[in-house]
């Protein structure tokens, strides 16, 4: 089937002069799939990248000047007031040279309060002049006599403000009111004016507490060398301040029979005494002595039961002699009731195997794995032998065998005890399996 239709060109360049040529349509052309869709690929040379540039050398925007004019300058603008230029004093004072002869008229005219003001000072002022010193003088104490002394406080704190106003009570004073006469003006203008006093409650100072100890000695403190103290004697026996004084006891003889009782009366003399929970701590006994004798595992007993049989961490038997030349470097002593024998018992390895410390029940699970194996086997005799049975019987007291199948099936916790306690319950397991219940 032939399909008819026209050629036509794509134009896939980026170039700005390919762009603006429109694309071409020929009519007499063949459709092609490939020229479609495809175009030529035209490689361009890429140009370095410029590094930007700044405005400012230093980094910082340019200042930028302000057009609008300012709310403040406008409320001046609009009030007629011209900003003051500024000048050497704190009261924009000129420094000019005032003139005395005539005083500056305000054209507009001062309004009726200061007139009135001036008045009334004028009359006071002449009245004052006329008057001479006696009769001030008169004049004053009679007013101090009829008027209130607070009255008269308040009267000369407000007469010391100089008829400020504002709300520092202070006012620039003005030269052409203050004094008539040219020559106070000048000596006032040249001592600069006075400071008004502060209104207001006057601040009290704070209240503070002084003691003897703190006043500085008149006399500096007698300073000399340490060899040249007074001798011990002549320092006074009893102290300012008293402390308790230990007895003086004698130094402490671990080989010495009383060792215990002298540690506690020492140390914890107030301290109720129990001679039980010390008894880790008490010398071993010497050989053949009373308290050897009544060891659980001396040697020269006739009969021993089988709680007392000592074992190593292989599980094999200690004898009471063998347990007594064992070196303390092998680990096998501890403080038990026979602590000068070698060795563990089977109600101890049944104590240490629910022990809290991880350590001491991994040994226990490896010694009681190895007893288990060997006691199955019939190591130390068949089933009707009295340390086969003895031993069954600590055995199943101590429920040994129920404490290594709940370890080893437990979840979580300690992993390394849990593989010795899968180790001892297997050696349990191969040596027969079994608990063999005494009669």
């Amino acid at each position: 089937m032939d399909l008819r239709g026209q050629r036509f060109t794509v134009d896939l360049s980026d170039e700005e002069d390919e762009r603006a040529s429109p694309s071409r349509v020929l009519s007499n052309a063949t459709p092609s799939l490939s020229n479609a869709f495809i175009g030529d690929i035209q490689e361009r040379q890429p140009t370095p990248p410029t590094a930007p540039k700044l405005s400012n050398p230093t980094g910082f925007p340019q200042h930028k000047k302000r057009t609008r004019v300012s709310a403040f300058k406008q409320q001046r603008a609009k009030d007629g007031k011209a900003p003051a230029a500024d000048t050497g004093n704190a009261f924009g004072l000129t420094t000019s040279t005032p003139n005395f002869s005539t005083p500056s008229t305000n054209p507009q005219g001062p309004s009726d309060d200061a007139n009135e003001r001036r008045r009334i000072d004028e009359e006071n002022n002449q009245r004052l002049a006329a008057m001479s010193a006696e009769e001030i003088a008169e004049e004053r104490e009679e007013l101090m006599a009829q008027l209130d002394p607070s009255l008269i406080e308040r009267l000369l704190k407000r007469a010391n403000l100089d008829q400020g106003r504002g709300d520092t009570g202070i006012e620039p004073p003005k030269i052409s009111e203050v004094k008539e006469k040219p020559e106070e003006v000048a000596e006032e203008l040249k001592h600069g004016v006075p400071a008004p006093e502060p209104l207001g409650k006057p601040v009290a100072a704070q209240k503070t507490v002084k003691f003897e100890d703190d006043d500085e000695p008149a006399e500096p403190v007698a300073l000399q060398p340490a060899s040249e103290l007074p001798e011990q004697s002549n320092i006074e026996a009893t102290p300012a301040i008293h402390f308790p004084q230990p007895q003086n006891l004698p130094d402490l003889d671990p080989s010495d029979p009383s060792f215990l009782e002298n540690l506690h009366s020492k140390y914890y003399p107030n301290l109720p005494a129990d001679p039980s929970k010390l008894a880790w701590m008490a010398p071993l006994p010497t050989h053949g002595s009373i308290a050897d004798q009544e060891s659980p595992y001396y040697p020269n007993k006739e009969t021993m039961s089988a709680s007392a049989l000592r074992f190593d961490f292989r599980g094999g038997l200690l004898p009471p002699r063998i347990s007594r030349a064992v070196p303390s470097t092998k680990g096998l002593h501890h403080h038990g009731e026979a602590p000068e024998a070698a060795g563990y018992t089977v109600p101890e390895l049944a104590r240490l195997a629910r022990s809290a410390f991880p350590a001491q029940r991994c040994i226990a699970f490896q010694t009681l794995g190895r007893l288990l194996y060997r006691l199955g086997r019939g190591e130390w005799g068949d089933e009707d032998s009295e340390i086969t049975k003895g031993l069954w019987r600590c055995v199943e007291e101590g429920k040994i065998v129920q404490t290594l199948e709940e370890a080893a099936s437990a979840e979580g916790g300690h992993q390394g005890s849990k593989v010795y306690a899968t180790e001892a319950a297997w050696l349990w397991q191969k040596g027969g399996g079994k608990i063999w219940k005494a009669n």
